[in-house]
């Protein structure tokens, strides 16, 4: 695949709608494009869809792995350019999903065309997974358990360095109780806010874990609410807040809940911690339905993987050293969940993922599917 026509993929891609929910039109774009170029395809039942390349002997299986959803658009007028038009302006290429992850979702299907009628061993998967952005990770569960692959390479962005772990995630709700009564007489009642208040203050007494490579498994208030809302001339008896906590390799949910539950019953406030459940239906109608826990995991820099990736990087002069994601990927099931050996590579940097114009260098693109092209040359044992 050349450069242009690289260029003109994602501009399809970025122009057709994707937002979590409705990736239908995209996932017929991708039938199309991936069968034109030589893949064999392959929609899972939560409305993913997967290229497939068949060796000509034994060997490994690869699996390149894009999630194809975008966070929306709330205010296109923010926008310098349109956010669903591939815009070259200088260096950069500007458009909703350029950083996150059309970009590496282009990447993947480039680098991997190249092997399409070619002598290798094993087999190459383009995983397309739907959903992501709401819900990460459970959408791969069908991709593993239908092509079992040997290795995987996540190609959310990464400045072109190898990402060879990231940080989990899980939502924590924190419930806090009261009593309700009428507002003009807040004596005869207990007010679920003010618990809150309590409840929040002690959180911050928490110690939060932190591993050396990932850095701290911090814990953020991201909202609050109060039942009943609105409460018109009523004391709220209850109170809800959630927390994003970032997760770290080892972590699971009974050892992120157990120290708030500890310091709530230990100051004795009325409130009580429990990750949140997911609950969603893809496009297809396909349900999905899971705690809102999603692991961490990290590879070693002379684990088979990373040397073999960092290797095939080598090989077309893209080695640019080690890193980690600081943000969730579908990583958390791969490696997370399955213990399969994954690295990350993709064009752009994490920062730019779900900005008003969002962008990334136009010539990244074209080195990221030269690289990710070498990995797979790494992980097949052909450098």
């Amino acid at each position: 695949m050349t450069d242009n026509e690289l260029y003109s993929l994602l501009s399809s891609l970025v122009s057709t709608y994707s937002v979590s929910g409705n990736e239908k039109e995209i996932v017929d774009l991708l039938d199309d494009k991936l069968s034109s170029l030589g893949f064999v395809t392959e929609r899972m039942e939560s409305g993913s869809i997967c290229g497939v390349i068949n060796g000509n002997r034994p060997g490994p299986v690869v699996l390149l792995d894009a999630h194809i959803d975008t966070v929306g658009v709330p205010d296109k007028s923010k926008w310098t350019h349109d956010p669903f038009s591939l815009t070259r302006d200088g260096s950069r290429i500007y458009g909703r999903g350029t950083s996150d992850m059309k970009g590496g979702l282009a990447a993947i299907i480039g680098g991997a065309s190249e092997f399409v009628n070619k002598d290798f061993p094993g087999k190459i998967v383009v995983s397309c997974i739907v959903e992501e952005e709401r819900f990460e990770g459970i959408c791969s569960r069908e991709v593993s358990e239908r092509y079992k692959p040997d290795y995987v390479v996540i190609a959310e962005s990464t400045e072109g360095k190898l990402k060879i772990g990231q940080r989990g995630r899980c939502e924590i709700i924190l419930e806090a109780e009261g009593k309700s009564c009428h507002s003009s007489n807040p004596e005869e009642g207990i007010n679920a806010i003010r618990v809150m208040m309590d409840a929040i203050r002690a959180l911050d007494e928490i110690e939060v874990p932190e591993d050396e490579m990932l850095g701290k498994g911090i814990m953020v208030l991201t909202d609050i609410i109060s039942s009943p809302y609105p409460g018109a001339s009523v004391i709220p008896e209850k109170c809800f807040a959630t927390f994003d906590r970032r997760t770290l390799v080892g972590e699971t949910a009974e050892s992120v809940l157990s120290p708030i539950n500890a310091i709530l019953e230990k100051k004795g406030i009325k409130a009580r911690a429990r990750i949140a459940e997911g609950v969603t239906d893809t496009y297809t109608r396909h349900h999905l339905e899971a705690p809102r826990f999603f692991p961490s995991w990290k590879m070693k820099e002379d684990d088979d993987s990373s040397v073999r990736a960092k290797k095939g990087l080598e090989s077309v002069g893209l080695w640019k050293g080690f890193s980690h994601y600081s943000f969730c990927t579908n990583g958390s099931h791969y490696a997370g969940e399955k213990g399969i050996p994954t690295v990350g590579y993709g064009p752009g940097e994490e920062r730019f993922a779900h900005i008003v114009d969002e962008y990334i260098e136009e010539e990244d693109l074209y080195k990221a599917k030269r690289g990710i092209e070498g990995i797979i040359k790494g992980f097949l044992g052909l450098v």
